[in-house]
């Protein structure tokens, strides 16, 4: 019914196939249960799988041998130390003075407060700019996210149980889609268990016979589904569903400040159980493209200030929105004061 009465949206969801799209809610054709029992969903995850892995050859020479084995044993991998204490020094030195705009998404009871990394807010810190421009970061990124492509990246804070509300649903196992792509954190302080750290089920990011079942079966009822994710595509996983997929048990990755930490999320994963009140400060990065597309890319900073540009104007017109109808976006902005205060107050 959702198709007929809707007959002038065929073209966007077909083509929605083809590329990025994983909504089962939004696109009826990708949500079809009659479609998913044949296996399109399935076939969609194979052959971005393929995709992904033909983009990896051609960049392996951007990442050391044994750092790749890692990546793709265990859907992540570790860099102690990638930056030392002086230069994290420098860079949270400059927070006070940077004039910037973050903005805030509320989930649950945690605060997720981003400054987007472009070249205005990196033109007012040497620091900063010098470790987001470093070749051995972003070489590295290119590799994991199977692109050739700068990613987004931004000054990231948690902060957890800052408000009353639900539970936080980044803290429950998932998957970001049905395609590898890649986040990155290189954390600005230790990060403890009572942080919320950054937490992986090893290996999950693999297509083994189990887990292409799970997700076959996940897709049939995907339409039906009502958590509020898994119908858009990024499917929860509780312990029963890990043990169905003979997983390990998701720990959290705690780590020194200056640690770098980038994983496959296509893998299951989540933010750590955090006491409340207590946060922690990144570097985050993210990639995520046309999971069909077989070439690497081509490196073009152009296309990354494009994307920024795109995304920062997508960002006003929901401000736009939100003001007609007296309520705020999603990504709202606040006071650069809100996001560096410390957990005391300070």
């Amino acid at each position: 019914m959702q198709i007929i009465s809707k007959i002038y949206m065929l073209p966007i969801w077909f083509f929605g196939l083809f590329g990025q799209s994983k909504s089962f809610k939004a696109n009826p054709i990708i949500g079809s249960r009659l479609l998913n029992i044949l296996g399109l969903h399935i076939l969609r995850v194979v052959l971005a799988h393929i995709a992904a892995h033909i983009r990896w050859f051609f960049l392996k020479p951007m990442m050391d041998e044994d750092e790749r084995e890692a990546y793709h044993r265990d859907g992540f991998v570790l860099v102690p130390d990638f930056i030392d204490e002086e230069t994290i020094q420098a860079i949270t030195d400059k927070f006070d003075a940077m004039d910037v705009h973050p903005r805030q998404m509320v989930q649950g009871n945690t605060y997720t407060q981003r400054i987007l990394l472009d070249d205005k807010v990196l033109q007012q810190s040497s620091p900063l700019s010098e470790v987001v421009n470093d070749s051995r970061l972003q070489d590295r990124l290119f590799y994991t996210g199977a692109k050739w492509h700068r990613p987004l990246m931004y000054i990231q804070r948690i902060r957890n149980g800052f408000v009353d509300g639900k539970k936080d649903p980044q803290k429950t196992m998932h998957s970001d889609t049905f395609h590898p792509t890649m986040k990155a954190w290189l954390f600005l302080q230790d990060v403890e268990q009572k942080h919320g750290p950054f937490t992986y089920v090893k290996g999950s990011h693999r297509l083994s016979l189990k887990r292409l079942k799970w997700e076959y079966r996940r897709s049939i009822q995907a339409g039906n589904i009502s958590d509020g994710y898994s119908e858009k595509g990024s499917f929860r996983a509780d312990a029963q569903d890990l043990e169905e997929m003979e997983l390990a048990a998701p720990k959290g990755i705690t780590v020194k400040a200056g640690t770098l930490v980038i994983a496959n999320t296509n893998g299951f994963h989540g933010r750590g159980q955090a006491n409340d009140g207590e946060s922690r400060i990144e570097i985050w990065a993210y990639s995520r493209h046309n999971p069909f597309n077989i070439l690497p890319g081509f490196g073009s900073k152009l296309m990354a200030n494009i994307e920024q540009w795109g995304l920062q104007q997508f960002w006003l017109y929901k401000d736009r929105q939100a003001a007609k109808n007296i309520s705020r976006a999603s990504w709202h902005l606040i006071d650069a004061d809100e996001m560096f205060l410390d957990n005391d107050g300070r």
